[in-house]
């Protein structure tokens, strides 16, 4: 009760989230799984129809691992490699792929975006930093005094990191593969922008249950 009046997240207290039906250990070093980013799963799922296909996956930002291993939870025949910044929250995805039993086809990568990472893959997902700086300290208590800034902080208008993905899909992303990017609130238009620029086509947009466009769908 203490804890929860000093406005830390009851998945931090508990040590655990559920996100899309699955259970992730949480700690102070990652991002809190939100049903909002459910919307990337479904995205890729209304997409890819064949369960069995031996997809290639890479999570850029993994956090708690929780996009990645969802994935992998559903097409039992894909691997993947998620990466991330942080050796904490690398920790963290990992004891979540052992968990739900998965380290075989998992595979968790400290590097600065795609800087670490080679070969192509058929499905890349990223939830990335998209909060501009200066908003970050107007955010719910339980998100700035409690959850890594790191995962957070976009840069001064919140797109410093969706230039860096933007940027890695074009050597990563296969032929015919197909990329799901979570957006903030009214940033559509600007990332769209940055993805045609960098030319890839915007072959979709995802609402979340409140209606905002959540999940941006790239191909080449």
């Amino acid at each position: 009760i203490a804890r929860r009046a000093g406005r830390q997240p009851i998945a931090q207290i508990i040590g655990r989230r559920e996100f899309f039906g699955l259970s992730f250990k949480v700690t102070p070093d990652v991002l809190d799984p939100r049903p909002d980013s459910e919307t990337l799963i479904e995205a890729v799922l209304r997409r890819h129809k064949d369960r069995r296909a031996p997809l290639r996956i890479l999570d850029l930002g993994t956090g708690s691992g929780c996009l990645l291993l969802s994935l992998l939870y559903e097409f039992p025949n894909a691997s993947g490699i998620g990466i991330d910044l942080s050796k904490e929250a690398l920790g963290v995805a990992q004891e979540n792929a052992l968990g739900l039993g998965l380290p075989h086809r998992a595979q968790f990568l400290a590097s600065h975006w795609c800087m670490q990472v080679t070969g192509e893959f058929d499905v890349i997902v990223s939830n990335p930093p998209y909060i501009s700086t200066g908003d970050i300290a107007g955010l719910a208590p339980e998100v700035v005094q409690h959850e890594p800034h790191l995962a957070l902080d976009g840069g001064a208008d919140g797109l410093n990191c969706y230039r860096a993905v933007v940027a890695s899909l074009k050597g990563h992303l296969a032929e015919n593969g197909m990329a799901a990017v979570e957006l903030g609130m009214g940033q559509q238009p600007a990332v769209a922008a940055l993805a045609v620029a960098s030319g890839l086509k915007v072959a979709g947009v995802a609402q979340d249950m409140q209606g905002t466009q959540r999940c941006m769908i790239l191909t080449h």
